[in-house]
């Protein structure tokens, strides 16, 4: 499974990738194994971002848990070592998060289109390189509906470089320790 199977056409896109000096199998366990609380910048725009959730009793977990335990939508795929699928509908620029969203599958997500929602689909591929391991991260994210799409443009002006930093700063976290 790929992207392409849950958002294949999307109005936002972001794409970080880096080349890890270890093997793919030591990527892939680096990169779930990294915790929460090892993430500072990831800590303190989470952190912004969710006090509206927290304040409303909604949110989950702890600075123990792993960084993809926390990504708010569900997997879909797992295929170790080279790839993993989330994906889902949100309502994000909502302070509180917006409705509890339906559990979708790859094509739940790809066909979804009540009125409200966005798409998301967010992917962590591993490929052979040269020099080691290329460890890609890509988001896209499809409206529903036009006016939804306005209001979520509003929001990703302000909350996309943020989003870029935190998969700039998982990218570097696993590097550091697949190439300890």
């Amino acid at each position: 499974m790929d992207l392409d199977d849950v958002v294949p056409v999307a109005e936002h896109v972001t794409r970080q990738s880096r080349v890890i000096d270890a093997p793919p199998s030591v990527v892939w366990d680096e990169l779930h194994r990294l915790k929460l609380s090892s993430l500072p910048v990831t800590l303190v725009l989470s952190a912004v971002r969710a006090l509206p959730v927290l304040l409303s009793g909604r949110a989950r977990g702890g600075l123990d848990r792993t960084f993809l335990d926390v990504v708010p939508i569900p997997v879909l795929s797992s295929e170790p070592p080279t790839a993993v699928v989330f994906g889902g509908v949100l309502q994000a620029w909502r302070w509180s998060g917006g409705e509890q969203p339906p559990s979708l599958d790859a094509a739940g997500v790809r066909e979804f289109a009540e009125p409200g929602w966005v798409k998301v689909g967010m992917e962590f591929r591993l490929a052979p390189s040269l020099g080691g391991t290329r460890l890609s991260c890509e988001t896209r994210v499809a409206a529903t509906d036009p006016a939804t799409g306005r209001r979520f443009l509003r929001y990703w002006w302000l909350v996309r470089p943020g989003s870029s930093a935190i998969r700039w700063e998982v990218l570097a976290a696993v590097a550091l320790r697949a190439e300890d």
